[in-house]
């Protein structure tokens, strides 16, 4: 009988910090979690976190780290096939690199997969500096320049926002897909969708939201003549009878630094 593999305790209380500060992170936000807090729910003396991290921001360094590189991956197989067929990336293509590896990631990797996203999701709200530069050491795929060459005349700040808006949507709904009892899947009763069907709807979802933003930004940034053109088809089409909302003087877009919100 060969003898049982033995297993490394450093390693596995390594393991038990970043799983615990991980959900807690997701839970309640990174600037939400103190050290003690971590220590206390991983059941570990208040040295033993400094002697395997040091601090916070090696710790989130650390959670990234066991991560981002297959998610890069991934992605950086999905470009390379795209790249070698010889086309233009649509926006679907776009939209797939961006979500399919964190989608895979929280179907085949349950529990953990969705824990990380939920974590992920709260660094990204958070503008946190440490999440930012240790995704850009792990992106290797040119996402806002496909996603420029979409609306070639949109500023690239505003292209990056935009970006940012619809990770947020990817994080926030990966992370509670397949998990039942949450409040929006109660929609799902009356036409139930498994989990790689909610996926493809996200995924639909999002690139009929890049159909919106980038139409949005390509008429924000036109010349002026073809605004004028533009402003003279609306006009014709408000006399159009049957067509309310372009008549109906109350309606207005919002003055808040976008044309309108997207669905």
């Amino acid at each position: 009988m060969s003898p049982r593999p033995r297993t490394d305790p450093s390693a596995q209380t390594r393991k038990r910090i970043l799983d615990t500060a991980e959900r807690l992170f997701g839970e309640r936000g990174v600037a939400a979690v103190s050290l003690r807090d971590i220590n206390r729910s991983a059941g570990i003396s208040q040295g033993v976190l400094h002697y395997h991290f040091g601090g916070r921001d090696a710790l989130v360094e650390a959670i990234l780290e066991r991560w981002l590189p297959s998610i890069n991956a991934e992605r950086t197989r999905m470009y390379e096939a795209l790249l070698a067929s010889g086309r233009a990336p649509s926006r679907r293509d776009v939209v797939e690199i961006v979500c399919l590896p964190l989608a895979r990631l929280a179907l085949g990797r349950q529990p953990a997969g969705r824990r990380f996203l939920r974590c992920l999701g709260q660094l990204h709200r958070e503008h946190n500096p440490v999440r930012a530069v240790v995704s850009d050491r792990h992106i290797d795929v040119p996402i806002l320049e496909m996603l420029q060459t979409l609306a070639p005349t949109a500023p690239g700040a505003r292209i990056e926002w935009y970006l940012g808006m619809i990770m947020n949507v990817i994080h926030a709904t990966l992370c509670d897909v397949g998990r039942e009892g949450q409040p929006w899947q109660l929609a799902l009763i009356a036409e139930p969708m498994d989990p790689a069907e909610q996926v493809q709807a996200l995924v639909d979802f999002i690139c009929e939201g890049v159909v919106g933003l980038t139409a949005a930004l390509e008429t924000a940034h036109e010349p002026a003549t073809a605004k004028v053109r533009r402003d003279e088809g609306r006009v014709e089409a408000a006399q159009e009878p049957g067509n309310r909302s372009l008549r109906n003087p109350a309606f207005q877009p919002p003055s808040t630094g976008y044309s309108e919100p997207v669905q």
